[in-house]
């Protein structure tokens, strides 16, 4: 057997592991020389895979020639041939992927339609057997890139008709390696084009669900050729796949099934059914009566739920609704646990009794008060559980006394995000952000009186905020991370927006929203700020940091959805942790007072071909005021 080594590889400062890479029927070291350029890793293989008339075979053959212990990555075919090697010799393969493959067995009917394929190609040439299946192997966005065609074609023909022989062979013997995914205990990526049509998506599930802690993502923009179609969104897996740890047989026994899941649906965690039985409604296209039917019937598995809903995205809206704008205020009793725990920017509660309490305050100063749901973005299931993302839009006016003050009868517009982690029809733990600063300006009410006034209330209650000092950044003594965490995305999207947030607010490098943001982007801020455009959206961010610019900046929670307007909506919650050393925009926090404070933040990103079009930013600058007061109050130099 041959070992290829690709020639475009660059040599790089990842781990020393030998990565060996079997391509897929009649294809070679080009297939992975685009992915493997942008990988960089410094020891990698491909592996030749003719010779052998079985993949039981061909797997001993390939395992012969290849380094004592390594990486093993197969593609297609070779993601069969690669299920074969780790069933014959599990203590040499360290890690393992598997890219646009299946662990079925052929079907019998396709033996003799592989075999007069290969007749076909003795008499006519490999051109046709590309051509014909064209539009089934490559994404549509990618079926007029010539490029990509010759270059597929090119491997076809250097391969010839006796490979296809040979290999077609190969696929037809094939065993069913299903039974034996269990007893896979290394870390495993499973990779597959979003437009997957030669092996489907759901016997990429089949490997996700029976191999334990197995990861599983598609490929945006990628058919079957995913490792040729996008080489960049492949390339930041393998990446990450190289750098995972070896888990312990603990770890395996607690993880069995798919970490992750695919870009094409809204992403599951273990255990759950098919996306695709599922019909869960969007907010943005659809009206209250779609979103809350009375006559609709349940479209997604609810095990636990009132009868009443009939998806997630009904459950969040429906109840929101119907405790804040019919004032069914009880509704939480049966809708949160007793010992939820809500966190907010200015404070947290603990409590079922506390929410009820809160939300009659808040709702006594606003009678008019309404909220529209503008989108959720979710995932889970009922099984292990939901996390929604909930966007709402409230307005109305001030006409009563309340936490506010006198009412000053004017009317007010306001964003919200909540994100809610929900088991059984209970939330348990919520997240809320509400720009509660646009409501006072709007009110026309003093910020600096009504920030001191709340915290004088906290100073008097012992909530003292002390500054403990440097923070995450490590002022002084290391660079930023090089490279994101991406272990919290559940496909590429994600990971790609946790990659551009790393880059823009942790390293600083506000150049990265002119790449990845549409010149005609929109951004939807605080204190209802509507600005468009790549500069704007720059200088807001810029001026976020230039108030904070020492804050570390983590992400706690993503998720995402397809979107019925095209591309996909990801949701971001994020934590910003600094002091307040310089100035930006945001003004109401004067001259700099070197005070602590922490900036708890919600964002929902609209990407479309490659790009954010819209961005929905929600922080709370009165709470962040209030912390500079409370810093001044413990210092002895605020009177309030």
């Amino acid at each position: 057997m041959n070992l290829h080594a690709p020639q475009r590889a660059q040599p790089s400062q990842g781990t020393a592991l030998p990565l060996l890479l079997l391509p897929g029927t009649v294809c070679d070291e080009r297939l992975f020389a685009p992915m493997l350029a942008q990988l960089g890793h410094p020891h990698s293989q491909v592996a030749n895979m003719a010779g052998a008339a079985t993949a039981h075979d061909l797997a001993k053959q390939i395992l012969a020639a290849a380094p004592e212990r390594f990486a093993l990555a197969g593609f297609s075919l070779g993601g069969i041939v690669a299920l074969e090697m780790v069933a014959l010799a599990p203590e040499r393969i360290e890690r393992l992927a598997l890219l646009d493959t299946t662990p079925r067995p052929d079907p019998q009917a396709n033996a003799d339609l592989r075999r007069a394929e290969v007749t076909r190609s003795r008499a006519q040439g490999m051109d046709g057997y590309i051509h014909d299946a064209w539009d089934r192997l490559v994404a549509p966005v990618n079926a007029g890139n010539q490029s990509l065609r010759d270059t597929i074609v090119a491997m076809a023909r250097d391969a010839g008709p006796d490979c296809l022989a040979a290999q077609a062979e190969v696929a037809i013997q094939r065993a069913d390696s299903r039974p034996r995914l269990g007893s896979i205990a290394v870390p495993t990526l499973i990779l597959a084009g979003a437009d997957e049509q030669i092996c489907p998506l759901d016997a990429h599930q089949e490997l996700a669900s029976g191999i334990a802690g197995a990861r599983y993502f598609t490929i945006p923009d990628a058919g079957h050729f995913s490792p040729l179609e996008n080489p960049a969104a492949v390339a930041r897996h393998m990446r990450d796949w190289l750098s995972w740890p070896i888990p312990t047989s603990n770890e395996l026994s607690q993880t069995q099934g798919a970490k992750m899941s695919d870009a094409t649906s809204n992403p599951k965690s273990k255990g759950a059914s098919p996306v695709a039985a599922e019909n869960v409604l969007q907010v943005e296209r659809h009206d209250y009566p779609d979103l809350a039917p009375t006559n609709r019937p349940r479209s997604q598995s609810l095990d636990g739920f009132d009868d009443i809903y009939t998806d997630i995205v009904d459950y969040i809206i429906r109840c929101t609704h119907k405790i804040w704008d019919e004032r069914d205020i009880g509704l939480i009793y049966t809708h949160y646990t007793h010992n939820c725990v809500l966190y907010g920017t200015t404070g947290t509660i603990y409590n079922r009794e506390d929410v009820v309490r809160d939300t009659i305050q808040r709702l006594v100063s606003f009678p008019e008060r309404r909220g529209m749901g503008t989108q959720v973005i979710w995932n889970g299931n009922d099984k292990d559980g939901f996390y929604t993302s909930h966007l709402v839009t409230g307005s109305g006016r001030h006409t009563q006394y309340g936490h506010l003050g006198a009412p000053t009868g004017k009317p007010f517009v306001s964003r919200t995000i909540a994100d809610c982690m929900i088991f059984q029809n209970k939330i348990y733990r919520e997240w809320v952000v509400a720009d509660t600063m646009a409501i006072i300006q709007q009110l026309g009410l003093d910020p600096n009186h009504f920030a001191a006034k709340t915290a004088r209330a906290k100073f008097d209650a012992g909530l003292i905020s002390l500054d403990i000092g440097e923070n995450r950044r490590f002022v002084g003594q290391t660079p930023p991370a090089e490279k994101a965490d991406t272990s919290l995305a559940h496909n590429d999207v994600e990971a790609q927006t946790i990659e551009m947030l790393h880059e823009i607010f942790t390293k600083r490098m506000f150049g990265r929203i002119s790449q990845d943001y549409a010149p005609n982007a929109q951004y939807h801020g605080p204190l209802m700020k509507e600005l468009y455009g790549q500069a704007a959206i720059i200088h807001q961010h810029l001026g976020l940091i230039g108030s904070l610019p020492d804050a570390s900046y983590e992400i706690q929670h993503v998720a995402s959805n397809p979107c019925e307007e095209g591309g996909t909506k990801v949701a971001v919650r994020w934590i910003m942790e600094g002091h307040h050393l310089g100035y930006g925009i945001l003004g109401t926090l004067g001259d700099p007072t070197g005070k602590r404070v922490q900036v708890m933040g919600m964002s929902h990103y609209h990407w479309k071909n490659g790009k954010v079009v819209d961005e929905w930013n929600v922080y709370d600058e009165l709470s962040l005021l209030t912390q500079v007061k409370l810093g001044l109050l413990a210092d002895g130099k605020l009177d309030v």
